[in-house]
């Protein structure tokens, strides 16, 4: 007698549904071999423990031994059904048991969510492009501008009028949205010239003096807001001039030592820009090549990473109103589905392409990343050690897209 009779009910996607069903002898063969198990530690008045007459244990432990015994027998079918079927499931299968007689064949569904079955197309012979840009000087000097900047020191203004290229040292306390700051604010430097200020808050400042006090009106994310000011410093910046003691500040010999440094990791952040903007163009090739179903739990999956980061985002902006986010999620879900599907997708693509051209990557080539990435350090490669296989999927996936620029047609321009 065969052990169960299955039949597959719909087939969509990467989900089977199937309805299960197993003989009631093999029901009743179950039920006895759980008796039988039950009974070696069964506490029942009058009897020592695991002593009791089997009559006594069916009578005692009937529920027990029915909900244990149609358990094992859809538990072992599922089993069964995945080694036979060669299902290779994503998750663990969903049972659902149907309505069950005493003395009738034990019934239930089961859906089957598996990886997909396809072969790669067209990853060879990508057409891209590759944007090919040579650095400027006026880049170069834009970011030793920028170190000079990080370099200046603030010096106090003196009995001045406030202008828009000074930082003030103020005390400020205020409301937004009618509601009051958890403390008042002592000591703060305000750059008059940064951009993130409220709008209107600098130029409210412009004309003060030291010892002056102001009550700005200003808006923060769409809330109205006040903030009464008192100034008690004025402060300007006071810049290092561009020379070679600049540079050797810096840590360099030279202003010319330090605009080749400079040059240097411009041309290496446009080359990683420019490969990462290839990757791009051959990702949406192979989409585009590649379309076959994913399992929709893992989409699902994907949809709520995206949701939680979009939430630790506006935490980590102080923009986070709970009510607000929850009536959100539904079009949330609804505008990340298209670009989770494509996450999951691309995820199979890559991992297949890998296999099917024998990408690897070896245990020396780990160790020797993390002894690059340590520069020497022991400490700092004890903690990227940590992270193992990170770094070891990391270099995979270089070596891959290695491989499709090697036999993509790539275009300069």
């Amino acid at each position: 007698m065969d052990s169960f009779k299955m039949d597959v009910l719909e087939k969509k996607g990467c989900t089977t549904e199937m309805k299960v069903e197993i003989p009631s002898e093999k029901v009743k063969e179950e039920m006895e071999t759980v008796f039988v198990d039950i009974q070696k530690n069964a506490s029942i008045d009058g009897f020592r423990k695991g002593h009791a007459p089997m009559d006594f244990v069916k009578r005692e432990y009937v529920k027990t031994a029915l909900d244990r015994a149609l358990r094992n027998l859809m538990s072992n079918a599922v089993e069964k059904i995945i080694k036979e079927k060669n299902f290779k499931p994503v998750i663990s299968p969903v049972i659902e048991p149907l309505d069950f007689e005493d003395g009738k064949p034990l019934s239930f569904k089961m859906k089957v969510e598996q990886a997909p079955e396809f072969e790669p197309k067209d990853y060879k012979k990508v057409k891209i492009t590759k944007k090919v840009k040579k650095i400027t000087d006026k880049e170069i000097d834009d970011v030793i501008k920028n170190l000079q900047d990080r370099q200046a020191t603030l010096e106090d203004a003196g009995d001045v009028v406030v202008e828009p290229h000074h930082f003030l040292v103020a005390d400020y306390d205020g409301t937004i949205d009618g509601k009051k700051m958890d403390k008042p604010a002592t000591d703060q430097i305000i750059d008059l010239s940064h951009k993130s200020l409220p709008e209107g808050f600098a130029a409210g400042l412009i004309g003060l003096k030291v010892g002056d006090s102001k009550t700005i009106d200003t808006k923060i994310a769409d809330k109205n807001a006040q903030f009464n000011i008192k100034v008690k410093s004025v402060k300007k910046k006071v810049v290092k001039k561009i020379d070679n003691e600049f540079a050797k500040d810096m840590g360099h010999e030279s202003i010319e030592q330090l605009r080749e440094k400079v040059k240097e990791e411009l041309v290496r952040a446009e080359e990683e820009k420019t490969r990462q903007e290839m990757e791009n163009q051959i990702v949406e090739a192979l989409l585009k090549s590649n379309n076959f179903d994913v399992p929709d739990t893992l989409v699902e999956d994907e949809i709520n990473h995206s949701i939680e980061r979009t939430k630790q985002y506006l935490v980590s902006n102080h923009s986070f109103d709970e009510e607000e986010f929850k009536k959100s999620i539904p079009a949330m879900r609804d505008k990340y589905k298209v670009e989770s599907e494509k996450t999951v997708r691309i995820s199979y693509l890559l991992s297949k392409i890998a296999k099917n051209e024998n990408i690897e990557v070896t245990q020396d080539e780990i160790n020797k990343k993390i002894e690059e990435m340590a520069n020497g350090d022991k400490k700092v490669a004890e903690n990227y050690n940590k992270y193992h296989d990170y770094v070891g999927l990391q270099l995979k996936e270089k070596k891959l897209f290695d491989f499709l620029f090697e036999n993509a047609k790539i275009k300069e321009a």
